[in-house]
């Protein structure tokens, strides 16, 4: 399923997913901040920084790694490593999860307005239900996500730029 929501053609929804790759290729840190809901059972609660790798694997393929600090609320400092997996698909950018080696697929951002990109569609993960939106901004972009499940109410939010001011 693609939203296109610009009425746009495919050819404006293919130069949105160029812009924003280029984007991606000059990622070179992040910060984010973890949030739980009211549901929540993680008590995942705090804040993230740290630098980006940017991999690339092929024309359609590149990876974010990243390594930094995860600062939990009033809580102890978590050294963090991720890898993140971002591939071009027709009419949009689906990002993956590298976890223990394997891809664990999150969601695919279709471009809405002519700076935003929501999730097509909320993915399923076991009882998780997994969603997402891009905005692209004059420093690099922000990307919040949101989880809910049975024991899950959580949203992150990321900003990714050049660097972490």
């Amino acid at each position: 399923m693609t939203i296109n929501t610009t009425g746009g053609s495919m050819q404006q929804s293919q130069e949105r997913i160029q812009q924003l790759w280029a984007r991606l290729q000059t990622t070179a840190a992040f910060s984010y901040v973890s949030a739980p809901g009211p549901r929540s059972q993680t008590g995942w609660h705090g804040e993230g920084r740290g630098r980006v790798s940017v991999e690339i694997i092929s024309d359609d393929e590149l990876h974010f790694v990243e390594q930094g600090t995860f600062q939990l609320q009033g809580g102890q400092s978590i050294d963090m490593h991720n890898r993140f997996i971002w591939q071009k698909r027709a009419g949009a950018i689906a990002l993956s999860h590298g976890r223990r080696g394997e891809r664990v697929f999150l969601f695919e951002l279709v471009p809405t307005t002519e700076k935003n990109w929501s999730s097509a569609q909320d993915h399923v993960c076991i009882n998780d239900l997994y969603s997402g939106d891009l905005s692209e901004n004059d420093t690099g972009f922000s990307l919040t996500w949101h989880i809910t499940g049975p024991k899950k109410d959580e949203h992150l939010f990321y900003q990714y730029g050049a660097d972490n001011s």
